[in-house]
């Protein structure tokens, strides 16, 4: 299947260092074995959105490809565009899914002041420490979901291990307080998990690791650096003031385990 969106490139890029993408053709299917409970790592991905009268039919091809394991409880649909079509977006409420729209941005470069904190690449044995800034940042802090971050955190570290990917840090003395990742996949460089805990934030923190991660990635190669965010969020604004400028939307719906 011919993918236009670079989100969506990038995602499938990222989700094959961890798990598999396979190519039905009309269709993609993405799977996690090491994480079936992971929202965005097993998934059915269409060529455009569900048209009405269509999310039944690709709801059965999802339980064909995924629902065999019955470790999966969820369904994740995303779909190739650059425009954030919803496609049949009351048919898919009404059959269980949340659908989701995202803002992809792009930047050549990335500027904003280093301020006092200490920002560098973290090493392969910090980066379960992001987890646990995860843990602390999170809405969350029920068993499954402390699973569900270290796991992240052990594919981060296999990926930081091997030279695949840099992640970086900010230390207010010896306390991490944010972090993010940079993965150099499909000629650009991808952001992942940009994290900064809740007493640092608006201190210009997140500019610095953003600034930081680009310079060295755009240095070693990366012809410009992606990130998603929710649309006209706090998050999206940041990005905005440090270089990113917004290059498409996508969209997707997840129908939660019961």
């Amino acid at each position: 299947m011919l993918v236009r969106s670079l989100g969506l490139t990038t995602e499938l890029a990222l989700a094959a260092t961890r798990g598999t993408v396979t190519d039905r053709g009309d269709y993609l299917v993405v799977e996690t074995p090491d994480d079936p409970g992971y929202y965005h790592g097993n998934v059915l991905v269409l060529p455009a959105a569900p048209q009405v009268g269509e999310v039944a039919y690709w709801t059965r091809r999802w339980g064909g490809e995924l629902g065999r394991n019955k470790a999966i409880k969820h369904v994740t649909l995303w779909w190739d565009g650059i425009a954030g079509d919803v496609g049949a977006a009351a048919e898919l409420t009404a059959a269980g899914f949340q659908v989701t729209t995202n803002q992809v941005m792009v930047a050549d470069a990335v500027e904003a002041p280093q301020g006092g904190f200490d920002v560098r690449p973290l090493a392969p044995s910090e980066i379960s420490a992001t987890a646990d800034l995860a843990w602390a940042n999170g809405d969350r802090h029920d068993e499954p979901y402390r699973q569900f971050l270290q796991r992240r955190a052990a594919w981060q570290h296999a990926l930081v291990s091997r030279g695949a990917a840099t992640f970086w840090g900010g230390f207010d003395g010896t306390e991490l307080v944010a972090s993010l990742g940079l993965v150099p996949v499909s000629g650009v460089a991808r952001y992942q998990d940009v994290q900064t805990l809740a007493s640092h934030r608006r201190r210009g923190l997140a500019g610095a690791l953003l600034a930081a991660a680009a310079r060295h990635a755009l240095a070693n190669g990366a012809a410009r650096v992606v990130i998603v965010a929710e649309p006209d969020s706090e998050a999206s604004r940041v990005y905005s003031r440090v270089g990113f400028r917004t290059l498409e939307r996508t969209a997707s719906a997840l129908r939660p385990p019961p």
